[in-house]
């Protein structure tokens, strides 16, 4: 007699079956991390029980969840070239050298977690940074959002990792964890605020001809980036503050 399917079994591949009905498509393993992170986020903000938790996540949380997870992946634009999207983002130098900074320590979460996947995955994600840097003439790097938002949430797994015991970088030990995945997830939020800037903005492959609707929302929004290398004004700098934490030394 096979063993009966347990809650976070069952309930992930109703989750699968969601989002592929909205066009997504994730593996077993995905779908149970990210339930499993969302049930223990809701626990621990509801002061809850695990098994609560379960029982509050209902037919209609779970379609709600799903919803608004394909709508953030749509916002990443999965499976477009960056480099050749619209850079609707400034980011100031010292922004673009904290999230170079932030994606190097992920990094060595991935590396010392014998993880080639994520390793990969990052070491992306830093060269595509590199290049549209590369390309930048002055102290703003204009940047395509999608990319922001693919940092922060490569960054948000790292911390998350790390939080449930994920081997730490050499030279860092236990009583280094949560300050380090704490600046992980600050720094995650600081590069999601700084793409939100231009949220507003419709996402649009450069060469691409804009629209009728383009040019109405053009002659309203005369700030509106609409060449690739044209992006939006500098940012607030609330996320750099000279007093902000380093991320704590290793060996690596």
């Amino acid at each position: 007699m096979s063993p009966r399917p347990t809650w976070l079994h069952a309930r992930s591949t109703e989750f699968r079956a969601a989002l592929l009905d909205l066009g997504l498509t994730i593996t077993d393993a995905e779908a149970r991390n990210i339930l499993d992170d969302k049930v223990s986020e809701y626990a621990a903000l509801m002061r809850v029980t695990r098994q609560t938790a379960q029982r509050d996540f209902t037919d209609e949380r779970l379609l709600a969840f799903a919803q608004s997870l394909a709508v953030s992946l749509s916002d990443e634009a999965p499976g477009v070239d960056l480099i050749e999207f619209e850079r609707a983002v400034s980011m100031p130098v010292a922004a673009v050298g904290l999230t170079t900074a932030a994606l190097a320590e992920a990094l060595k979460v991935a590396h010392i977690n014998l993880d080639d996947k994520e390793a990969v995955a990052g070491l992306s994600l830093l060269s595509t940074l590199g290049m549209i840097t590369a390309d930048a003439g002055a102290f703003l790097v204009p940047t395509p959002r999608p990319l922001l938002l693919r940092i922060a949430r490569y960054l948000d797994g790292a911390a998350t990792s790390i939080t449930k015991g994920a081997n730490l970088p050499d030279g860092l030990d236990d009583t280094h964890r949560q300050h380090f995945a704490d600046i992980l997830a600050q720094d995650a939020d600081g590069i999601r605020a700084l793409a939100n800037i231009a949220k507003t903005a419709t996402p649009r492959a450069c060469g691409a001809s804009p629209t009728h609707d383009d040019r109405r929302r053009s002659e309203k929004r005369s700030l509106r980036a609409e060449t690739c290398g044209t992006a939006r004004p500098p940012i607030d700098q609330g996320w750099l503050p000279a007093e902000r934490s380093p991320y704590p030394l290793g060996t690596g």
